[in-house]
């Protein structure tokens, strides 16, 4: 027996803590969500044991007591969405789970990506601060969303061209009422070839809608010619960045992505070693069955340097 103790036993004692702190939080509850919440501490005891159960059952009642003050009850797992948020109900993991296994709630992964991917469009239309870019974004959700209700499209596929969208009116800072021009699409294409496919939709619907006559997509050329101008200025920046312990390995990739026309790969699967070439320094690198070869940062400095002399 513990020091302190008496006749009672460790178990014994966290046991009636728990239903000492059950009791009193019981006063806060009625009887449809008190004999849940009873429910759930029997559930909690033997799932987590005396210890830890007395502990954690005070901020569980929290989450009882948001239900008796909103509902009075258990409601739907989509009315738990809505109300709380799919993030806030993982926090509550322990109470979900006792809802979800004594039947109270019938757990809906759809309904939970439904609703998650409802909150990021929330976020990304909430972005822009001017109101004419605001209004511009707003029409073509009201254009996506009606997609969505003829199932036409999921709400993924319309977060992802929000995205694009809401990237796209940031680059051109439009002027009130100001349609955009042809410059200020080159000019996103320029900054983010990655999102040139995404924001074709939205560039589509402003020429519809205004009567534009922008182009949606750039040829393969000057594609290519954008990707690796991006690439370089990517490299450029990374050398005046290089304080951080990692520097070899961010710049190696980059350089991949340079000289190689690879995608971004893994830093954790890099394998390479420091190799001269042609009298100059840089590394050699395995990808796949081959070895590929990418200058020094040292080296490439030189290069600029060089090249604007």
């Amino acid at each position: 027996m513990p020091a302190g103790r008496g006749t009672e036993c460790e178990p014994c004692y966290w046991t009636a803590l728990l239903s000492k702190r059950v009791a009193i939080n019981l006063n806060g509850l009625s009887a449809i969500l008190g004999e849940a919440f009873k429910a759930f501490s029997l559930w909690l005891l033997e799932r987590s044991g005396p210890h830890k159960a007395a502990l954690s059952i005070n901020g569980h009642y929290l989450f009882f007591r948001e239900l008796e003050v909103t509902w009075g009850s258990v409601p739907s797992y989509e009315l738990l969405l809505d109300h709380f948020g799919a993030a806030k109900l993982r926090r509550a993991e322990n109470p979900m789970r006792w809802l979800a296994e004594s039947g109270h709630v019938h757990v809906s992964a759809a309904s939970r990506e439904h609703h998650t991917e409802k909150r990021r469009i929330d976020a990304v239309l909430a972005e822009l601060e001017d109101g004419w870019s605001r209004q511009l974004l707003t029409d073509y959700y009201a254009v996506l969303s009606s997609r969505v209700s003829r199932q036409g499209a999921d709400l993924r596929s319309v977060r992802l061209a929000l995205r694009a969208a809401t990237n796209f009116l940031k680059s051109a800072r439009l002027a009130d009422e100001v349609r955009p021009g042809m410059k200020a699409v080159e000019a996103f294409w320029r900054g983010s070839p990655g999102q040139i496919a995404a924001v074709t939709g939205f560039i589509g619907y402003l020429n519809r809608t205004y009567g534009l006559q922008l182009e949606a997509k750039p040829d393969k050329r000057w594609l290519q010619k954008a990707k690796k101008a991006k690439a370089e200025r990517e490299l450029v920046s990374l050398l005046r960045n290089q304080d951080q312990g990692d520097f070899e390995v961010r710049w190696i990739t980059k350089a991949l992505h340079y000289f190689h026309d690879l995608p971004r790969i893994s830093r954790k699967a890099l394998v390479y070693s420091a190799e001269r070439f042609d009298n100059t320094d840089g590394f050699s690198v395995e990808h796949g069955t081959s070895r590929l070869w990418v200058p020094a940062a040292s080296s490439f400095r030189s290069s600029q340097a060089l090249m604007k002399s």
